[in-house]
């Protein structure tokens, strides 16, 4: 549940009727339906600017990430084209984890907004530092989710509250993306929550009688949110692991939604403009989000938060653990951006809070700032699409210190952050286990975290693969992220390095009058204390491997084969590559002896797995043109690289031009003669 509404400004449109009408739709936050009617308009009018525009909004309103690309990229296209198009396409293009794009868009959104902090952020980001503690958390999907959406939980005593749209078999659907309203579930014990196949939703709640909704085209929320416990709930032996709807005054017509648990066992949580039995809207007909408290028996006394505004949004509770702290997430006016964090202090006697103060730019930006939760420790976890992250709401932790940041926000990571919404997360009192919400597989989903302390440590040895004595004195050299570390063995052919984690290197070894072997291995998967094991063979050079050795410069001036390049996250052979590949074949077709390795590499944009892939697939590539020229396939070994093997000092997080960036999209040809690689073969040597 997001609690800042992108309303759509009056446009300058046609007479057209089906526009008209989709613009109605689009304005009164109907998303679901204006997709249908301007289907119906871009039917007939496919370069329909103001129709295209909306068709983006409503896709990137529901989340629909495919189509929000599509859309965007369009409008893009045009001669003149608005800010925020640029800026919703980078984020849409990160969301599909296109990050190499996202970041020229987020670089032309910066020239056409040169103040914004957010893009001047994210288009320096080191997208490599979000990978660093790979391995620090184990992730689980968790047997509470369903079908529909599952968020936000709440430690509540033994167990937990949380919230979910499942289906409570009314009528009435939340007309923003067609879905049920949201309602507060609870599961009593913690012990309950299993992990799940992912690939199988959890059992839905037991059916309730059938509620009558209040049908609100417009209430104002871009996430359901939840309701809650029902204090006459009865609960058989047979249902106990199974969370049950939180009835009672709590529970309203709208969605209620994130909630926290004061001390004296009052629930603070959010809901639409709702109580006493009347709605309210703001000036442009919005039905905004406000906090309200339930105490007394049963929480069925409902308290308006006093700084509510119909004018704006309010929500997303979090109170420290005496709870004289209140922080909550709101668009009030004279913010950084969309929506900021703000925090309030109970007055002496408890009964009153303070006015709400905004937790500053060190937290706050341009951008959504959400779902905070603070840890008895003092860090506060919260939710933003300003910070710099992996695409949607990433997590973020920082330090507070009397109430103001202590340093910069730090993303969580690579093992709880994705490239889509990744919210709501809460954390035990040890730091060691938690839960957090994520729609990473379309629907919002509760996920299980247990913390993961562990080291990864590699210990080798070199050896004559003859004689097994060991050789001292070897260079092994360990490749990863375009890093490069230069081992040397000890008087026992011994070497030793702490490895990062989920990472994966290329080790060589490499002495004099012996052939260099080359070898990989990988921490991925690694979740404790382990030691990688490696023994380095090198086999002492033959006659016709030494003959190699001796016409090493000869040898590579005659099989000197040029790099090809890519264009931007692409994998396609260019026209300028083909000339270069020709000539490969003319020499592979006059010297059968040879054989070659694609090697393919990615610049440093976008995460490890995903550079991996794309640098498969250009190597495939290469490989593919050079069989249909007739060069057996057997000849040419695929090998990929991602980022791993960069040729300039265009690391993640460093502002390079794109003729650099160029430079490391390539395939290289390494020449193989009589098991020796030449195009490595150090000639010195």
């Amino acid at each position: 549940m997001c609690i800042s509404i992108p309303f759509a400004e009056a446009q300058q449109i046609d007479n057209s009727p089906l526009l008209r009408k989709a613009l109605t739709e689009y304005q009164s936050l109907r998303f679901t339906d204006a997709i249908r009617e301007l289907k119906r308009v871009l039917e007939k009018d496919p370069e329909n600017v103001s129709a295209q525009e909306m068709m983006a909004g409503s896709n990137r309103n529901i989340k629909d990430y495919d189509e929000a690309v599509r859309w965007y990229g369009e409008l893009c296209k045009l001669k003149n084209i608005k800010p925020e198009w640029a800026l919703y396409y980078a984020e849409a293009l990160a969301n599909k984890e296109k990050y190499e794009q996202s970041e020229q868009w987020y670089r032309k959104f910066l020239s056409m907004k040169p103040g914004d902090r957010r893009a001047d952020a994210f288009s320096r980001t080191n997208f490599n530092s979000f990978s660093r503690n790979a391995g620090e958390y184990r992730v689980t999907y968790s047997s509470i989710n369903t079908d529909a959406s599952e968020y936000s939980p709440m430690y509540y005593k033994d167990g937990l509250i949380f919230v979910s749209n499942r289906s409570q078999k009314t009528r009435f659907v939340f007309q923003w993306d067609r879905t049920s309203y949201s309602d507060l579930y609870i599961v009593d014990k913690l012990e309950d929550i299993t992990e799940a196949n992912p690939d199988s939703t959890g059992k839905l709640v037991k059916e309730s009688k059938p509620s009558k909704y209040i049908a609100s085209n417009n209430s104002g929320t871009e996430r359901s949110i939840l309701s809650l416990f029902a204090s006459n709930k009865i609960q058989t032996d047979e249902e106990e692991s199974e969370p049950y709807l939180l009835r009672g005054k709590v529970k309203s017509s709208f969605h209620e939604g994130p909630s926290v648990l004061l001390p004296e066992g009052t629930l603070l949580f959010t809901r639409n403009n709702y109580v006493g039995g009347k709605a309210a809207k703001s000036n442009n007909g919005v039905n905004k989000l406000k906090l309200y408290t339930a105490s007394g028996p049963g929480w069925n006394k409902i308290t308006p938060f006093p700084y509510n505004n119909n004018e704006y949004s309010t929500g997303h509770p979090t109170v420290s653990q005496d709870g004289r702290i209140l922080i909550f997430a709101s668009d009030m006016p004279r913010g950084f951006g969309g929506t900021d964090l703000y925090y309030c202090v109970r007055t002496g006697d408890g009964k009153k809070w303070g006015r709400p103060t905004n937790l500053g730019p060190k937290i706050n930006t341009e951008g959504n700032e959400q779902f905070p939760f603070l840890h008895k420790d003092g860090k506060l976890y919260f939710s933003s699409t300003g910070h710099p992250g992996l695409g949607g709401l990433d997590i973020f932790e920082v330090v507070l210190k009397d109430l103001k940041a202590v340093g910069s926000p730090k993303n969580i990571g690579i093992d709880i952050n994705s490239s889509s919404d990744d919210f709501g997360f809460i954390m035990d009192g040890p730091a060691k286990s938690g839960y957090f919400s994520s729609n990473r597989r379309g629907n919002d989903d509760i996920y299980q975290f247990t913390r993961m302390e562990y080291t990864v440590t590699l210990k080798g040895k070199v050896i004559d693969a003859g004689t097994n004595v060991p050789i001292p004195g070897t260079r092994v050299i360990l490749r990863n992220n375009g890093l490069t570390d230069t081992l040397v063995a000890n008087f026992n052919g011994e070497f030793t390095r702490v490895l990062s984690k989920e990472t994966d290197y290329e080790l060589s070894g490499s002495r004099m009058s012996y052939v260099s072997r080359q070898s990989f291995l990988s921490t991925v998967g690694i979740t404790a204390d382990s030691t990688i094991n490696v023994i380095v063979k090198l086999n002492r050079a033959e006659n016709m491997q030494q003959w190699v050795s001796d016409n090493c410069e000869t040898l590579k001036k005659t099989f000197s084969m040029d790099n090809i390049y890519y264009d931007l996250d692409q994998a396609e052979i260019r026209p300028d590559a083909i000339p270069t590949l020709d000539r490969i074949a003319v020499i592979m077709q006059k010297n059968p002896e040879i054989s070659i390795i694609s090697a393919s590499h990615t610049d440093s944009r976008a995460t490890d797995n995903y550079n991996r892939q794309l640098s498969l697939r250009r190597g495939e590539a290469a490989r593919s043109y050079l069989i249909s020229k007739g060069i057996d396939g057997r000849r040419i070994e695929v090998k990929y690289y991602g980022k791993s093997r960069l040729v300039n000092s265009c690391v993640e997080g460093v502002n390079c031009p794109e003729t650099e960036q160029q430079m490391n999209r390539r395939t290289e040809f390494e020449v193989i003669l009589n098991d020796v690689n030449i195009t490595q073969l150090n000639c010195n040597d």
